[in-house]
């Protein structure tokens, strides 16, 4: 070691201090402000260095022995020349000039177009931006009411001005409502004000990503009209002229904005594009696909799933889906792992093979083989049928009527090893260098369920459970158990600046539990910034809590819980004269609740039950004006009551995490079930419980009843709730929500 070192103590603490060492790592080798830490994985020895001035690490090698005395001169040279150059003035100066210009725009030109100037708001920008100057990966929780959108696009332009990187700002959402809203309301109107002041000479450009099935493919599109053209019918009158226009491209491909049904979006969607289509040459989506692949755009709007596809492409050695981008945000944070679960995860229908085998038995008659390509398709529906149907024997506990956990045994593994053979021996048969189209798309597919079914066979290091889809249909669900480092590995490690923000990431500012979900946690800690803004909502007198405390527990098999949710839910409307949404955690309740409130004189204001997936029911509450809206967790999140239409919102039971596969493997990562309920029930419970109560309040004027009719509330949970949530007055007197009303309501809002 160099004599020139600092005490190796002091540097052992600094980086301790700041973060940076990993469970086992150690300082090998210390010089000229560098250190050296060596890692043992179990299998290789892995170098980092960090540079002690900037606190930055960067990976150096993996070697399978460690390092010897020569090796440890090769990594001082390798040290020093990956050391990075203290940061240039000219860099320094555009961070500065930066800064100067975001406070500019927030304090100066956005109240000149009527946006008050808000101190959360401005500070949570010049966090973003600050994380995007420092290449970190910033966790920006903002309450509803903050400004989060104009935040993030403002840090995300005036960085991208300074900055100079022409590669677009990629926003990834989890609703097509907030795609609408960045691209008809946030991005134009923010275009608009910059170009009048000159702050940008020319408009922001933007294009919209979505998922295949959101598109129209212009052959399918042609066959289906020309298919129900012939029917001749007077009904079909208006698809079919929404079908000319597409044909015609007398309107966009994009499927949101039309009114189909959804047979008729699945009848004419891109499903599957090929090269050799007929109308390759003038397709519009692959012309919309090319346009979107290059650097003319500020902003690709996508969704969660689709940026994890084009990791995931990526990663396989893909074509990229999306183009290499600047900058990363992603709102809507709280729903990105529910995203990564469907991504990284795989399912395997029982059908699958049933219609693979279909389609083979249609080109059958293309391969010389063809005897042995049809006994091959015959013994695959055979061993597909034998698969299932001893899995569905030895699958083990139930979690839901749908769901039941499974672990391969000898048995099923044998059957899969042999399904899988034989499916090779189909590929086989129907090879061929000179292959056609149809021959073409067969062995993609044969391709895909080899890759489904190596992933079953290699399950040592996934989730496994059965999942029941139908009557009789099925599939196996897997999910790797290192999600968390995948993510780590694929998005959070690869140095590209990313901004995660919604209303709920932390618990009282707390970001533990969501950063160990997704793999955050795995960051070195001056590679993260966290900041959380509070709503700037009144809810100290814009608010009331009621709390009942003399509730049962809830059980929906207890007669006398159900008569007392009965009772609470019919007083509670009766208090706030209706105005009221209603969330459950259980469709079953939900109807019970529904049938029993639908009786004549329960309840004298419009009443609507809003299933799975029905949105027409939230416009059809909002036309009511004082309607009663019986909701499951689909109303909890991302919709917009405001107004006097939503003054009461009642929380009927917790919103616990329901038990799954997934978080019973998780609960045996806990020393005991105490820890697992206080390190992952307990936060997962608060964090959806703040997106319900956020419906309540949604602009300054709006004022709001919450109530929670389960014991626990007011019992067990009380204090931890109290915590999470705003600060408001609570009250366990089912009087004061009438009292609360008749002060915070005019006269209009009783008629």
């Amino acid at each position: 070691m160099n004599e020139e070192l600092v005490c190796m103590a002091d540097i052992q603490n600094k980086i301790y201090e700041a973060g940076l060492f990993r469970p086992e790592e150690k300082v090998v080798l210390a010089t000229k402000g560098c250190v050296l830490l060596e890692y043992f994985t179990g299998k290789t020895y892995s170098y980092r260095m960090v540079d002690l001035n900037t606190l930055k690490a960067k990976r150096l090698f993996s070697r399978q022995k460690p390092l010897t005395q020569e090796g440890y001169q090769r990594a001082i040279e390798k040290m020093l020349t990956r050391a990075p150059e203290p940061e240039s003035t000219a860099r320094s100066d555009g961070r500065k000039r930066s800064r100067e210009l975001l406070a500019y725009i927030f304090s100066d030109i956005l109240p000149k177009h009527g946006m008050v100037l808000r101190d959360n708001q401005l500070s949570l920008s010049m966090s973003m931006l600050d994380a995007l100057w420092e290449s970190k990966l910033a966790l920006c929780e903002a309450e509803v009411g903050t400004g989060k959108t104009h935040a993030y696009i403002l840090a995300a332009i005036v960085y991208r001005l300074f900055q100079g990187s022409m590669r677009p700002t990629v926003i990834s959402t989890s609703t097509i409502a907030l795609q609408k809203a960045l691209t008809e309301e946030y991005i134009p109107q923010i275009s608009g004000i910059l170009l009048e002041h000159r702050i940008i000479n020319r408009p922001l450009t933007y294009a919209v990503r979505k998922g295949k099935s959101h598109y129209a493919c212009d052959d399918r599109v042609r066959n289906y009209l020309s298919s129900i053209r012939h029917n001749n019918r007077p009904e079909d009158s208006g698809l079919l002229a929404a079908l000319t226009a597409l044909s015609t491209g007398a309107c966009p491909i994009d499927l949101d904005g039309l009114e189909l049904t959804d047979y008729v979006k699945g009848r004419i969607c891109v499903s599957h594009c090929h090269f050799h289509c007929d109308l390759s040459a003038v397709c519009r989506y692959r012309d919309f696909l090319r346009r979107t692949q290059t650097m003319a755009y500020d902003f690709q709007i996508a969704n969660h799933n689709l940026v994890l596809a084009d990791i995931l492409s990526q990663k396989g050695g893909r074509n990229r889906l999306l183009p290499q981008s600047g900058i990363l945000i992603f709102d809507e944070a709280h729903k990105l792992l529910d995203a990564a679960r469907q991504m990284y995860g795989m399912a395997f229908e029982n059908t699958e093979l049933e219609q693979l085998v279909s389609s083979a038995y249609r080109v059958v008659g293309m391969v010389s083989n063809r005897k042995e390509a049809a006994l091959l398709c015959g013994e695959l529906l055979r061993l597909n049928g034998l698969l299932f149907e001893t899995i569905r024997h030895e699958a083990g506990a139930h979690y839901d009527k749908s769901c039941q956990a499974f672990d391969f045994t000898p048995v099923s593994i044998r059957i899969l090893n042999t399904l899988a053979a034989t499916l090779n021996g189909l590929s086989v048969c129907f090879y061929h260098p000179k292959a056609g189209g149809a021959q073409k798309r067969l062995l993609n597919r044969i391709e895909q369920e080899q890759a489904k079914l190596m992933l079953l066979k290699d399950n040592t290091e996934s989730i496994c459970w059965l999942e029941r889809t139908g009557v009789s249909a099925c599939r196996l669900c897997t999910l790797p158990k290192a999600l968390d480092f995948l993510l780590y590995e694929d998005i959070w490690n690869q140095g590209t600046p990313c901004v995660l923000t919604s209303g709920t990431l932390s618990i009282g500012g707390d970001f533990s539990h969501f950063m160990h979900q997704t793999g955050i946690d795995l960051l070195e800690q001056h590679r993260l910034l966290m900041t959380s803004k509070a709503s700037p909502f009144d809810y100290e007198n814009h608010a009331l809590l009621y709390l009942p405390e003399d509730m049962p527990f809830p059980d929906t098999k207890n007669s006398a819980y159900m008569a007392a949710v009965l009772e609470q839910l019919t007083e509670l409307i009766r208090q706030s004269h209706g105005h009221t949404l209603v969330l459950f955690t259980s469709y079953r309740m939900m109807e019970i609740v529904y049938q029993e409130l639908s009786k004549p004189q329960a309840v004298d204001y419009p009443l609507f039950c809003m299933s799975k997936g029905r949105l027409d029911t939230i416009t059809a509450f909002r036309k009511s004006g004082n309607g009663v809206l019986l909701a499951s967790d689909s109303a909890g999140e991302g919709i917009d009551l405001a107004g006097d239409i939503l003054s009461s919102l009642i929380v009927v039971r917790l919103p616990f995490p329901t038990p799954d596969p997934v978080s019973e493997y998780e609960r045996t990562l806990h020393d005991d079930f105490y820890s697992y309920l206080s390190e992952s029930i307990i936060p997962s419970m608060l964090i959806k419980l703040r997106q319900w109560i956020g419906r309540g309040i949604r602009r300054e004027t709006d004022t709001c009843v919450f109530s929670i009719l389960d014991s626990r509330a007011a019992g067990r949970y009380k204090k931890d709730i109290l915590a999470a949530l705003p600060d408001m007055p609570v009250t366990d007197r089912i009087d004061d929500v009438g009292r609360f009303i008749l002060e915070k309501k005019s006269d209009a809002y009783f008629q």
